[in-house]
């Protein structure tokens, strides 16, 4: 009996077994299926001549085309096949039809994102187009598109949602133009509304310190400088909102954002100039961007451009063509504008110049997977839509460029055929896009800087608050054209940088304006690393873009040393102080001295402001301490230096208290979060943690896609931008005309695939700093794309 029930027992534990092997097996031969064509030869409809597609060890993919159109052909072919999933996000993002993805948890972001109608929009300007420029988007989407139907299945991401991919259209490379707008720009005015928040309910010499005009971290590239402004008489207003207000205790600078420099040919050993760009995202598995080389010819001449593409589009977003190499950083300029709308008494109309007209209204329809379908009315008036209500509950409507034709379109490719920076410039400023330094280098030794993307031009008001253009004193009139805009070329000490901080001063800062600079300290770090030498190579640049010295932090660790830890009877502040006394002075992987100060500086900030945030919340739910917190070091700096007996926050009897919490505080998260604090770094902090976007929803899916959870040096407020899921998108140091010598770095993959031969390659040497290049490699994959009978 016992001997009968052993055989079914093992019988059973066989079947089981074997269905569990059958199951892995069957998934395994699926996302088989749905890799890409590395090799052999596709036929395409419409291709009109052969073009080679070749990938080197890490899937950079060499293009090499005989014209622009079939090239934008086999580029949406391959990104069809590579990262079509990413496409789909990107176009449903700015559209607001991410629900029809992933049903009712994505509905409130649809509805918001609707207001902005980013689909007709793209549609309306896809109509007015240069032909040449919708010819690229057509030969582009029917590449994505036979790139679709040539896969054996479609991808992973689609079977675990249960769903089947639609179709690329021409409109969808637009919204992936716009869902940059997202990334980049407020779209729902939250900086204006906080700020005149601010200004309406703080005494005016407090606001005018909280929102200083200048600090001590700037670094303009024209050496203008702006002041601080001095401690107020005024204290903090008393609210009757006492609930703790729980802010996210991040830096600052943890936004989007990005380092670009370049030195010109006289500092170089090649006589042309070199340049150097990090572009800092929020990053996922895959990679944003995607590396390639570009191979045709037009009007007769052979033309080669190497950078990275953006999925979703057939342009090379950053690179060099040999003649010129150019980057981008965002501008953090004002690009938008709240507008207080006057109603009449029935509140259906409200006043324009022309007198009161009534609103308009336009229906979108939300699909939402597994739910009924749900409609919303968009609300809208000359200016733009109603995006928010006052405190008062005026409505607010919305100005911004993205909303108008010359917020978006395809001139950029324009940069793949620029010759020298004179003729980048021009680009930049027809370039539809959100507004960017744009910095170039070229092979004759030049060097420049400008703004790409359309420029507003304002009058009546000051573009950093909520103004009232009802009676057409104030508003905009027009855009800037390209002899407009502001540029610097060519420098007399031949040396050129951003980091998302303000660039100039005068009259080019009144017109770019502020929508929200980041300090400067990352700025002004690479302004004194360029300023330390006189002659540069790709390697000197690279050392720059890895330089994690702690300048920042240094002031605030000497101040913990000699004002906070002597008042301090925390048990363990003999650690603390031997920790600090110990720190290497950079973001390091094994630092805990940096670690500590870090997070001392970001408890204290909180608590400082704890009072304005609650003054504000009081006021409105809508006020954004994130949108207008990035100038207030310097009034943080200034209090807790100075310690004003009227400025002390009124959770605290003294400033000595005030530390002594923060100190606990900051201590006691670490404790919580990471276990014994003594015994963590900042490397452990800050370790590696870049997901795919269904890694954290789909159990065990993350052992198969996401990166490595490794130590990360680097963080904000420094050139090495790195942070567990946001940094360095890629970095770029190259001379136009020198590519060989190039170096390159990019996080994550350039597969999109788990089971891609090349998954994860290249990503150890962004972590740690390892040089790789920019041009491809030996070719390993061979890929011949034909014409139909060809």
């Amino acid at each position: 009996m016992l001997s009968t029930t052993s055989r079914i027992l093992k019988i059973t534990f066989l079947g089981l077994l074997s269905l569990i092997l059958l199951v892995l097996l069957g998934t395994y031969l699926l996302l088989r299926a749905s890799l890409p064509q590395l090799d052999g030869q596709q036929s395409l409809p419409d291709l009109q001549q052969e073009v080679t597609v070749t990938r080197d060890e890490s899937g950079m993919a060499v293009f090499t085309a005989q014209n622009r159109l079939d090239l934008a052909r086999a580029v949406g072919f391959v990104h069809g096949q590579e990262r079509f999933f990413q496409m789909d996000l990107l176009r449903r993002n700015s559209a607001g039809e991410l629900s029809a993805l992933f049903g009712e948890a994505a509905v409130n972001r649809d509805k918001e994102i609707r207001l902005h109608r980013f689909r007709d929009r793209a549609e309306r300007i896809l109509a007015t187009m240069p032909e040449e420029h919708q010819k690229i988007i057509q030969a582009y989407t029917e590449g994505v598109n036979q790139g679709l139907e040539q896969l054996g299945a479609r991808s992973f991401e689609y079977y675990l949602l249960s769903l089947e991919p639609a179709k690329w259209q021409p409109a969808d490379t637009m919204l992936t133009l716009y869902s940059m707008y997202l990334d980049l720009q407020h779209h729902d005015g939250r900086r204006d509304f906080s700020l005149s928040l601010m200004k309406a309910h703080l005494p005016a010499d407090l606001y005018a310190f909280l929102h200083p005009e200048g600090s001590q971290w700037d670094a303009p590239i024209d050496d203008s400088l702006r002041s601080t402004s001095p401690l107020p008489s005024s204290g903090w207003p008393s609210s009757n909102n006492q609930q703790l207000v729980m802010l996210d205790n991040q830096p600052e600078d943890r936004t989007i954002g990005s380092n670009n420099w370049a030195v010109g040919g006289a500092l170089s050993p090649y006589q042309a100039g070199i340049l150097a760009d990090d572009m800092h995202l929020g990053l996922r598995v895959p990679n944003i961007w995607f590396k390639a080389q570009f191979n045709w010819q037009q009007h007769g001449q052979a033309h080669q451009v190497t950078g990275v593409t953006l999925p979703g589009t057939p342009l090379m977003v950053v690179g060099s063509n040999g003649k010129l190499a150019w980057g981008f950083t965002n501008s953090y300029g004002d690009w938008s504008d709240l507008i207080r709308l006057k109603l009449n008494e029935a509140g259906d109309q409200y006043l324009t110049p022309a007198g009161y007209q009534p609103f308009d209204y336009v229906s979108q329809q939300i699909n939402i997977k597994g739910a009924p379908t749900q409609t919303i009315q968009v609300k809208e008036t000359i200016w733009g839509p109603v995006v928010s209500e006052d405190e008062d509950g005026t409505p607010l409507a919305l100005r911004w460029v993205a909303h108008d034709n010359q917020g978006a379109n395809l001139n950029l490719i324009g940069l793949e055929l620029a010759e020298n920076v004179e003729q980048g410039a021009d680009v930049g400023a027809t370039a539809g896009m959100p507004a960017q330094n744009l910095m170039m280098a070229d092979s004759q030794g030049n060097i420049g800087w400008t703004i790409s993307g359309p420029m507003p031009i304002r009058y009546g008001f000051d573009g950093r608050y909520i103004a009232d253009w009802s009676d057409g004193s104030a508003g905009w009139s027009g855009y800037r054209s390209a002899e407009d805009y502001p540029k610097v070329i060519n420098p007399t000490e031949h040396r050129l940088w951003t980091a998302n901080s303000r660039v100039v001063g005068g009259d080019m800062y009144d017109k770019i304006g502020d929508g929200g600079y980041a300090l400067g300290a990352r700025n002004q770090q690479i302004r004194d690393g360029l300023r330390n030498k006189d002659r540069f190579n790709e390697q000197d640049l690279l050392d720059i873009q890895l330089d994690d010295r702690a300048v920042f932090l240094t002031p605030w660790r000497d101040f913990m040393l000699s004002s906070v830890l002597p008042g301090s009877h925390h048990p363990q502040k003999a650690l603390v102080k031997e920790a600090l006394q110990n720190w290497t002075a950079r973001a390091s992987e094994h630092d805990l001295g940096y670690l500590l100060v870090r997070q001392f500086r970001l408890n204290l900030r909180d608590k400082v402001y704890q009072d304005l945030n609650r003054l504000m919340l009081e006021h409105s739910g809508r006020f954004n301490f994130n949108a207008v917190r990035n100038q207030m070091e310097a009034p943080l700096w200034q209090m807790v230096s100075e310690q004003p007996a009227h400025l002390i926050p009124s959770d605290f009897d003294s400033w000595q208290e005030l530390f002594n919490a923060a100190l606990t505080d900051s201590l006691a998260k670490l404790d919580a979060d990471f276990g014994d604090w003594r015994t963590l770094t900042w490397g452990q902090f800050n370790a590696v943690d870049i997901r795919h976007p269904l890694s954290a929803f789909v159990p065990l899916l993350g052992n198969l896609t996401d990166m490595p959870k490794e130590l990360l040096a680097g963080d904000s407020f420094m050139p090495r931008v790195a942070q567990s899921s946001s940094g360095a998108s890629q970095r770029l140091v190259v001379a136009p005309g020198h590519e060989d010598k190039a170096i390159f770095h990019m996080p994550s993959s350039q597969a999109g695939h788990p089971l891609s031969p090349y998954f994860g390659v290249g990503h150890e040497a962004w972590r740690s700093g390892q040089r790789t290049g920019l041009l491809p490699g030996p070719a390993r994959y061979n890929l011949t794309l034909q014409p139909i009978g060809g």
